[in-house]
């Protein structure tokens, strides 16, 4: 990935692979809560998992830009913006996921 040969360590390159990683794994864990939550009539749920799926399609591209910034050493960039948005989105999934499987047992 890197095309410094003399750069010490990849630690930045590594950290954004998993966070990509993580976004399409909340990506990935939405598309049945939103099956379900339809198939269950629930459109709500279904529509804020719609939501979460096209923020997390958003936070991956966003993620792909920071590969961008990892080949310009003269600025120092930040990676916490895209990381808060990908917490934000995972655990939204997993909320999501929680509050689905409650209301499906109590009826």
């Amino acid at each position: 990935m890197s095309d410094f040969p003399d750069r010490a360590a990849l630690q930045p390159e590594r950290t954004a692979l998993a966070w990509q990683r993580t976004a399409v794994t909340a990506l990935v864990a939405l598309v049945p809560l939103v099956l379900v939550a339809l198939r269950t009539d629930r459109p709500l749920q279904a529509v804020a998992g719609a939501v979460a799926m096209g923020i997390s399609v958003v936070l991956v591209g966003s993620v792909r830009r920071r590969f961008g910034q990892l080949l310009d050493d003269t600025r120092g960039y930040s990676p916490f913006q895209p990381m808060v948005e990908i917490a934000v989105v995972t655990v939204l999934a997993a909320v999501g996921g929680v509050v689905l499987g409650v209301t499906a047992w109590l009826g």
